[in-house]
């Protein structure tokens, strides 16, 4: 048995009706998180003790010599290590669109889609000797190891028919991707009576990802490592961000590195097109200057993946000798 207090409610309460003080507010210069002693004065005629049984539970508890209800234990989680031999064999099986999801099954999976054999098996599974690819992509080309991972990426663009259908569907229209990447250098083109304008946009690394890591290996050389990094390209994380517009604007030179503030996207002023403004910040996070461009007629983003990205930098897959990096211009051995 256990007992219960109850504290009968009555009207000559002394907390009902009092007018609040200077002191109750939050700005008082006086503590008054206590309450007062008036209002914590309860007469013994105000308190009923009243018996309420426990449940028979509780009191099996007690009787055991428990203290109370017993908490559960946590639950014991059974699971199976596969051999990574295992998920090699899986991996035969796994389309392109779902490379991500496989690899963030386990640690093995991370590492199986790490490996060089993984993407040369993917390149194999979707070859067709009937399509034309460039030399890059060919299968005597495809052997090297050192930047196997984005050559076979690249190559599904022209094998792959869902990746190939990404390309006429547009669905590079998503200018707002652009946004906190840095300016690496922006030119302009004659294009059918309209003026294109290129801006060449990379998104920095996260310190520690496999990314940098791979920069980083092919910038200091320290050993034969840097010839088997499967993870080698200069152009990872680029992206191009084509403007068209009726009208030729001077881009100005800015001597300092620069970044996407915020691209904005209204109507222009004949109500039939539109307008983009580019903010471009330092890296501090202020804003330099705005770009506007008022009539657009068309607006893209071209991924590092697409042919035409390397259409428009100039470096077709045939010649790709031209690199993002400057510090990584003495990799011949990228066409070789």
């Amino acid at each position: 048995m256990a007992l219960s207090v109850k504290v009968k409610p009555t009207k000559s309460r002394s907390t009902f009706g009092r007018d609040p003080t200077i002191y109750d507010y939050a700005n008082s210069p006086k503590c008054s998180n206590r309450a007062s002693k008036v209002s914590s004065k309860i007469s013994l005629a105000e308190i009923e003790l009243e018996a309420e049984p426990l449940g028979e539970e509780a009191e099996q508890t007690i009787g055991a010599g428990g203290k109370g209800p017993a908490t559960d234990a946590p639950p014991v989680v059974t699971y199976n290590d596969y051999h990574i031999d295992l998920w090699f064999l899986v991996s035969e099986f796994i389309r392109p669109e779902d490379v991500c999801r496989f690899a963030l099954i386990c640690r093995k999976t991370a590492e199986v889609v790490q490996s060089g054999r993984f993407w040369t098996q993917l390149y194999r599974s979707y070859y067709n000797h009937s399509i034309k690819l460039p030399a890059r992509f060919q299968p005597d080309s495809m052997v090297r190891l050192r930047g196997l991972r984005s050559a076979v990426i690249r190559s599904l663009y022209y094998m792959y028919p869902p990746f190939v259908a990404r390309l006429t569907m547009g669905t590079n229209r998503h200018q707002y991707r652009v946004v906190g990447r840095q300016l690496l250098t922006s030119w302009h083109k004659r294009t059918k009576g309209c003026w294109t304008y290129c801006f060449r946009l990379k998104a920095p690394f996260k310190p520690g990802s496999r990314p940098a890591r791979s920069a980083q290996l092919q910038r200091e050389k320290n050993s034969l490592a840097f010839m088997q990094d499967i993870y080698m390209n200069p152009e990872e994380g680029c992206q191009i961000l084509m403007i068209t517009t009726d009208f030729l604007k001077v881009i100005p030179m800015y001597n300092e590195t620069l970044f996407v503030k915020n691209i904005v996207q209204t109507l222009s002023q004949s109500m039939m097109r539109y307008k983009i403004v580019l903010q471009l910040g330092n890296y501090c996070g202020k804003r330099i200057t705005d770009l506007v461009f008022d009539p657009v007629c068309s607006v893209s983003v071209l991924d590092w993946w697409t042919p035409q990205y390397y259409y428009e930098i100039g470096s077709p897959a045939e010649d790709e000798s031209t690199l993002a990096d400057t510090e990584w211009t003495d990799d011949s051995d990228w066409d070789n």
